[in-house]
């Protein structure tokens, strides 16, 4: 069973997860917090589900991996991991210190927990030269989501929710859109003077 953990779904979220979590992603990602209010990553009532559905990450090898990821986020882990998981979160976004850079996460196979449980392992990674450290979220497991799990729809909005279903992948969308316009906008002065040149 555990050479079986972190399978390969587990790898491509945590990959996800990871990214969107570090460097400019995270940055983004505080920004959007620090100025909309929008808590969604912890607040009372707010689900981990809807969170990672607002935040576009999921198991992309196909329709029942992602209903189960879903269904994993909101009904498979307790309330506590839950509570431990939004925690660590707000650490990190919150971050008033101004040390912690990122999060990085991981699952871990662990004989050692209570069967057919999972607990959250919330750890310091080693500061760099600047003192900048990631904070490390290990999911310790002795199981993979049971093979009869169906899984859930993607979640709907949370009570309350604020601000646009991907928050920070919208303005990243508009850059890459601005991008592509300046740059068919630059082709088209070059095809422009290249059709000139000839007539001469």
């Amino acid at each position: 069973m555990g050479d079986l953990l972190p399978n390969g779904n587990d790898l491509d979220v945590i990959h996800q997860l990871t990214t969107r979590f570090t460097a400019s992603p995270f940055a983004d990602l505080k920004n959007y917090v620090s100025s909309s209010g929008d808590d969604f990553l912890w607040g009372n009532g707010k689900s981990l589900a809807r969170a990672s559905y607002r935040l576009n990450i999921w198991p992309t090898s196909g329709t029942k991996a992602r209903r189960r990821w879903f269904a994993f986020l909101a009904r498979i882990l307790s309330q506590q991991n839950k509570i431990d998981i939004k925690n660590a979160l707000r650490t990190a976004v919150q971050n008033t210190a101004g040390d912690i850079v990122g999060v990085h996460f991981w699952a871990q196979f662990d004989s050692t927990i209570p069967q057919n449980t999972y607990v959250v392992r919330v750890t310091r990674d080693a500061a760099d030269a600047s003192g900048n450290v990631f904070l490390r979220i290990t999911l310790l497991c002795d199981h993979e989501i049971p093979s009869a799990e169906a899984g859930d729809p993607d979640p709907g909005p949370d009570p309350g929710e604020t601000g646009p279903v991907h928050p920070v992948l919208k303005k990243a969308r508009k850059k890459k859109a601005k991008k592509a316009k300046k740059a068919k906008k630059a082709k088209g002065k070059k095809s422009g003077k290249r059709r000139t040149a000839r007539k001469r």
